[in-house]
This record gives C-alpha cells, sequence and structure tokens, in this order.
C-alpha cells in the first residue's frame, strides 16, 4: 500500500514537472508602463509590445475598436506591434491574449509627454511656491502620471519592474514633479483632453549620462565623456585616500582649536559615490525601457551639471534628442517635439559658465529640428540652485506646447528674442521681435557693453544705461566711445527686467555689434 503510494506520488510530481517545463514561460509578460490606469496616445500608431514563448502568437485588441493585431514571437520570445487609437476619450480596455491573457482597465486615450532631467524637474510639488493651496484641489483623474523606476547600470534595461500609473488626486499629486503637474494641468484644462505625464528625472545628473554610450564613443567630440569617467575611475583611489587623511587632519585641528577650511572633496571621489552619472547609464535605466512608447513630446529641465562644460553642451544635447528620437520611431517623420527650460539664475561660481550654458541650450533650439526652449531668468534664485516657483515654469511650457503642437497661435508663449544690433551716434540701437516692457516699471536692468582696450584683443564689458523706444533697447555707457558687443542677462542675470506685454521675460543673448 504504502509502496502504491510512492508510485502515485512520483507520477502526479511528473506531471506537475512536465507541466511546469511545457509552460513555465507561457504568461505572457508586459512592460510596466502598459498596466491599468495608463494613457495611450490619440490618434496615434501606439506601440504595444512584450514577451511570451518563442513562436507564441500573440493577439492585442482595444476595446475602442474591433480591429486588433496579431503577430507571433520571435527566437527570444520578443513581440511588438501597433494599434491605431482614436480621438481622446475612454476609460476603454486592453486585451493581449497568446497562451493565457490579460486585460488592462481604465485606459484613457490623450495626451502623452516624458518629462526629464534632473533635480528641478524632480522638484516635487509639495516643495512648491503655493503648494498647500493647491494640492487639496488637485483631483484631477484623467491626469496620469507614470513615475519610472530609478535603475542604471552599463547593460541595457528592457524595463522598468514596480513603477505604476497613478490618478491625479490630493494624495498623489503632492509627490509629482511641480513642472510636470502644472504642465499636465493646463494641457488639461485647455484642450479638454487625458493627459499622461511619464516622469523619467534624477536630481544631480548630466545630459551625458541620458545619452548612449555607444553614440558618445563613436564620435570624436563627444568621447571626452567616457575619457572623463575612465580618469575619474583611475584616479579615485589615491584621492579618495588623500581626501579622507586630510578630513582626519582637519578634523583633529578643528578639536584642538585651529580654524581651518574644510579640505574641498576631488571630483573623482563626488562622482565614484554617484555612479548614476556615468555616461549612458540613465539611458540604459530609466529611458530604453520606455522609448518605444507613444509619446507627444518630451519636456526636458537640465543643464545644472552640466556647467562646467558649457562649451560642449550644443553637440552633446543634440545628439541625446536625436538618440531618443530614433529609438522612439523608425519612422524618421515622426519627429517628436523636445521643449528645454532654459537654465534658472543661480549663483555659481563662474557666471560667465553658466551663462554660456544658456547660450548653447538656445543654440540647440535654433539648430534642432522641432524644439524650443522657455525662459527663467526672472524665476531663478541666486542663492538657492532649486527655485520654487515652478508653477510659472510648467505653464510656460504648457504655452510653448498649446502654440508649437498644438497650434493654438493666438498664444503669446515667449517673451521678447533680440533680433540685431546698430550703433547711432555712439548708442547702440537693439530691435526686438516684440514691444517691450519691464516688469518692475522702472527702466529695463541687465544689459552691458563689450569693448577693447587699445592694443588688447580681450573684452571688457561694463554695465549700460538704457531707454525703451517701443520694439527698440538703445543703451549707451557715456566713457565707451566705440562699443563691439552687446549682452543681456548675462553676469547680471538677476537684475534683468525686460519683458513683453504679458509679463513674458526676454531672452538673454549675447552679440557682436554691427
Amino acid at each position: 500500500m504504502v509502496k502504491n503510494r510512492i508510485h502515485s506520488t512520483r507520477f502526479f510530481l511528473s506531471v506537475i514537472l512536465l507541466f511546469l517545463v511545457n509552460n513555465g514561460f507561457a504568461n505572457i509578460k508586459l512592460p510596466a508602463i502598459f498596466s491599468d490606469k495608463m494613457v495611450l496616445q490619440q490618434q496615434s500608431k501606439v506601440a504595444v509590445w512584450g514577451w511570451a514563448d518563442p513562436g507564441e502568437k500573440i493577439i492585442v485588441t482595444g476595446s475602442w475598436s474591433t480591429k486588433s493585431f496579431s503577430i507571433t514571437t520571435d527566437a527570444s520570445g520578443n513581440w511588438k506591434g501597433v494599434l491605431q487609437t482614436p480621438k481622446a476619450g475612454g476609460p476603454y480596455t486592453l486585451k493581449i491574449k497568446g497562451n493565457n491573457s490579460i486585460e488592462l482597465t481604465d485606459i484613457l486615450i490623450g495626451e502623452v509627454w516624458i518629462c526629464s532631467g534632473q533635480s528641478n524637474m524632480v522638484f516635487a510639488l509639495k516643495g512648491s511656491e503655493g503648494a498647500s493651496t493647491e494640492i487639496p484641489l488637485a483631483d484631477f483623474p484623467s491626469i496620469r502620471y507614470f513615475s519610472v523606476k530609478r535603475q542604471y547600470g552599463p547593460q541595457v534595461f528592457d524595463d522598468a519592474p514596480g513603477s505604476v500609473w497613478q490618478k491625479t488626486s490630493p494624495h498623489t499629486a503632492s509627490s509629482f514633479s511641480a513642472v510636470a503637474y502644472y504642465f499636465a494641468k493646463k494641457i488639461h484644462k485647455d484642450l479638454k483632453v487625458p493627459v499622461g505625464i511619464v516622469y523619467a528625472a534624477w536630481g544631480g545628473t548630466p545630459a551625458e549620462a541620458w545619452t548612449p554610450k555607444e553614440l558618445l564613443q563613436s564620435d570624436d567630440s563627444l568621447v571626452v565623456y567616457i575619457d572623463r569617467w575612465k580618469k575619474i575611475q583611475d584616479n579615485v583611489g589615491k584621492d579618495s585616500t588623500e581626501f579622507n587623511l586630510a578630513i582626519a587632519q582637519w578634523e583633529a585641528n578643528k578639536k584642538s582649536g585651529k580654524i581651518e577650511k574644510k579640505p574641498t572633496e576631488p571630483q573623482s571621489f563626488y562622482y565614484y559615490k554617484r555612479p548614476w552619472r556615468e555616461p549612458g547609464v540613465l539611458f540604459n535605466g530609466m529611458i530604453n525601457p520606455i522609448i518605444p512608447y507613444s509619446i507627444k513630446g518630451v519636456l526636458w529641465y537640465q543643464g545644472e551639471s552640466n556647467v562646467a562644460y558649457a562649451h560642449e553642451y550644443v553637440n552633446l544635447l543634440s545628439t541625446m534628442i536625436e538618440s531618443w528620437r530614433k529609438r522612439n520611431s523608425k519612422n524618421t517623420s515622426n519627429i517628436f517635439p523636445f521643449y528645454i527650460v532654459q537654465l534658472p539664475p543661480f549663483g555659481y561660481s563662474d557666471l560667465d559658465a553658466a551663462a554660456r550654458l544658456r547660450k548653447a541650450q538656445q543654440e540647440v533650439t535654433n539648430n534642432v529640428l522641432q524644439t524650443g526652449m522657455i525662459a527663467t531668468i526672472d524665476l531663478g534664485n541666486m542663492k538657492d540652485i532649486h527655485p520654487t516657483r515652478k508653477k510659472e515654469v510648467g505653464e510656460r511650457l504648457a504655452l510653448l506646447a498649446l502654440n508649437k503642437t498644438y497650434g493654438l497661435k493666438n498664444l503669446v508663449y515667449s517673451g521678447p528674442s533680440f533680433k540685431k544690433a546698430i550703433i547711432e551716434k555712439g548708442e547702440v540701437h537693439l530691435s526686438f521681435d516684440q514691444k517691450l516692457f519691464t516688469s518692475n516699471q522702472q527702466k529695463a536692468e541687465g544689459f552691458e557693453i563689450g569693448y577693447k582696450k587699445d592694443g588688447s584683443d580681450s573684452l571688457l564689458f561694463v554695465k549700460a544705461e538704457s531707454r525703451i523706444k517701443d520694439r527698440e533697447v538703445i543703451v549707451w555707457n557715456a566713457a565707451i566711445q566705440h562699443p563691439v558687443m552687446i549682452r543681456y542677462a548675462w553676469m547680471d542675470i538677476g537684475e534683468a527686467n525686460l519683458v513683453n506685454e504679458t509679463g513674458l521675460p526676454a531672452l538673454p543673448f549675447s552679440e557682436k555689434i554691427k
């Protein structure tokens, strides 16, 4: 009797084992971004993808249509297809059927934007100006927020497990990116459609971390980022030892009453403790898992970590933008817009480098198709690198998108833009594209005149007096008879006050005088 039971048990276990072998990998798996409460881009051919058994037939159907797509997985079990979406609406369901079935519910169709960058994009709604009033009113179930899990590495990630879609409510919104929240709120209000925010940001990160490493390696002008990181790795051991010995000595001297300046942490040690800053690793971990997702565009708030290398930023950011676009769609005509927040004022140790970073950002928007930028020279804080006025940032990005992407041409989305400079009777006449005002109803501030001393090629700058005449600013300095350059909101960015009639600030500039 016992022997029969043993044989029966073995037979039962064999059946279970055989079932597991044949079916252990049968269940369809979807990336985290495909889940309940998701938002799909309206009136678009949206990509849907996942994993299953090699050779498995997958059928995907959206409840908004009787049409579906059918596809057979490749030898690695990967599959990807396309569904056509209708105009904004919902809720809908999405069914994926293979050896098993998955049904996703409460799906909305609307406008989807990626929000990325560093700490000023990370900056939460609860820390922003006016948060105590805004958060209790943040009841927008048609605005959905997907926060990509923080992950990084030299390998490419195909998913961000643990990331979920959330509805916007007073209980969830406080931790959302303030810029992303205010952008989504205005788009939702003005277009009256659902909005999906795919948030992928990390504080203190440079643009090269968000750029595919192979592109940096293959470009002679960008490989410097790879070489710089390698040098950090080579030097960190020696630098770390020297730094820790210096700190120990500093602390001992401090206890004995000797006051000294605290030793500065070496750059190599700083980077070594923050491996998520390595070139390419954030693209691998936080962009690659979501980049095939069909989107309307990208919002980018970053630059602080690249100020020291502003001269390299134009090519770096341009390369990053193009890499995201190419990986999002093989259809080269589908160039989604990429909108940038210009670096706000802060008391950097090198104000000129910060100004050059702002100029580099503007050069990118001048040279790369389907890009734009908002000015924030009136929203910064010279004592705090994280200014709290995020509502204006989000709403200005929304104005830019509403005008440029959604075609609402009656909206003013940008402040005055400099056109040209000419000299008349020792004064510099600056032309702009809009009628000019000042934010504080005082005279215009923030202008500097550049000149050369006799026999010298180096430029010197002095503050300029100014007066406004409709779309023109006339600037001068009585001590300078032969000005050769004019700049605005450069070193004196905190004083710059030129605006248009809606209060939007003029963009900084630095130009030679013809």
